[in-house]
């Protein structure tokens, strides 16, 4: 109460002031403060009146704007309670509580323009994953639709701001504890535990900078290498250069080869220089990882190696026909886990390479890079009663009047067996292999032709079966030379 007391003799003492006389303190006091809150008016009005109208202007920034001008605000506010307290005859505890109120006006307009920046955050997310949903797709397949993507930066923004906020409240209760006697070895353990931590972080990243610089030189050194790597090969595979040992076919399988392994050297090598690698719980990370990549990929392990068995091996390449098991169709792709193969009906079969090599493939293009014609075949079966010459005429007859049938080699067929009741005839006619993608179209053709030309000769096609008493009756042998 003395101290109140004393600053009331203070102000309501005599004075003098320059130029004007005696006068009360508290006349020269007031007319000071009036001049000093002019000058600060006018400087606010200087600074504020265009940030108002640039704020009006883009209509950004006005809450951030009010909740500053409210907190300024409430520092008169500030200033009465402090008498106040003072009048109690608290001593100077009165600046202590000021500032805690003043710390807690501060806490409570953080939180405000983090909860409203999470929200304008939401929004602009939800819009920019939407722009940029399209562009997140492979080959047609998208691998996060917007709605996916908008969580994602919903929840990472979600934790981001409970972060901020528990970081505001750790730093709002050390300096509350700190403000008093009672509570302020609490405050100072706080402080000193975040300011401790904050260091430690520090000089970690600061160490941590030559480091990474040697890991971004690794690997940029791996880069430059898989980027030699992908000119040579590419050159070879386009056989713009030979080199002895590598063919055009394998080429590509081999230039990735050469970069996983320059990859995995570049990993290795780096691995000792990657922050924390040496401690033990970076340690047990990477063997769980490894005993999980060694149990989980045992199966594609295999898989790959079936798929560089068939690259080596080039039993076929993309863009041929082929026959894998009972599926024929072109080749799409032929990757290091799987083969897809694109029917006629433009079915696009998937075949594990553990399954295409485990059996027969059959490769109607590769006839026509060595010179050779494909041929296409039918059967027909005829009894015995058709005279077999009559047949060949029939079935040559009809090869030979379609126009994708090649006249050289010339048409020819052969009988593949004698049955009880009927020959087995076999027409086989020769086409470009290139052609081999049509074969099913060409197939039809030919059985069509075939139809036509016995309907045409009078012969039905069909297999007689029929039971026979050899009581004298004729032998249906025709005539020789017949």
């Amino acid at each position: 109460m003395s101290e109140f007391g004393a600053a009331f003799r203070f102000i309501f003492r005599d004075g003098q002031v320059p130029g004007v006389g005696p006068l009360p303190s508290l006349v020269h006091l007031t007319l000071g403060t009036l001049a000093v809150s002019g000058l600060g008016i006018g400087i606010a009005m200087v600074i504020a009146i265009p940030i108002g109208v640039g704020l009006g202007h883009i209509h950004r920034g006005s809450f951030v704007a009010i909740n500053i001008g409210n907190l300024w605000r409430a520092l008169p506010s500030l200033a009465v309670l402090a008498i106040a307290v003072a009048f109690l005859g608290i001593g100077l505890a009165n600046v202590e509580l000021a500032l805690v109120v003043l710390a807690t006006l501060i806490l409570v307009l953080l939180l405000r323009v983090l909860f409203l920046g999470r929200r304008t955050l939401h929004a602009k997310m939800r819009a920019i994953s939407e722009r940029a949903a399209p562009l997140l797709e492979v080959r047609g397949t998208a691998l996060l639709r917007s709605g996916q993507l908008a969580s994602v930066a919903r929840h990472t923004t979600n934790w981001l701001v409970a972060g901020l906020v528990a970081l505001a409240f750790y730093v709002y209760t050390g300096f509350v504890l700190t403000r008093f006697v009672w509570t302020r070895p609490w405050g100072e353990a706080l402080g000193r535990y975040l300011l401790n931590t904050l260091e430690h972080l520090g000089s970690s990243a600061v160490h941590a900078v030559p480091k990474l610089f040697t890991i971004a030189i690794i690997f940029g050194a791996a880069r430059f290498l898989t980027g030699v790597a992908h000119t040579l090969f590419d050159a070879v595979a386009q056989r713009r250069i030979t080199i002895p040992g590598i063919h055009p076919d394998t080429a590509l399988p081999t230039r990735r080869i050469v970069n996983a392994l320059l990859w995995m050297f570049a990993i290795i090598v780096s691995y000792p220089y990657v922050p924390g690698s040496d401690s033990a719980a970076f340690k047990g990370v990477s063997v769980f990882a490894g005993l999980l990549l060694t149990l989980g990929s045992a199966g594609m392990v295999g898989q790959a190696m079936s798929g560089l068995v068939l690259m080596y091996s080039r039993s076929f390449r993309v863009g041929q026909y082929v026959q894998a098991g009972a599926i024929q169709g072109t080749v799409v792709e032929l990757g290091l886990l799987a083969t897809r193969l694109r029917t006629p009906k433009n079915e696009v079969v998937t075949l594990p390479n553990s399954v295409v090599i485990g059996g027969a493939v059959t490769n109607y293009t590769l006839a026509s890079e060595y010179g050779f014609p494909l041929f296409i075949y039918s059967s027909v079966t005829i009894g015995y009663n058709v005279p077999w010459r009559r047949v060949h005429e029939l079935l040559i007859a009809a090869a030979t009047g379609l126009d994708f049938v090649l006249k050289d080699p010339a048409p020819f067929v052969l009988q593949r067996g004698l049955d009880d009741s009927y020959v087995e005839y076999q027409v086989n006619a020769s086409i470009d292999s290139a052609r081999a993608a049509e074969l099913q179209m060409l197939y039809a053709r030919l059985h069509a032709a075939i139809q036509d030309s016995f309907g045409g000769g009078g012969i039905e096609i069909m297999s007689p079966r029929y039971l026979s008493v050899r009581d004298g009756n004729p032998s249906t042998v025709p005539p020789a030379g017949s």
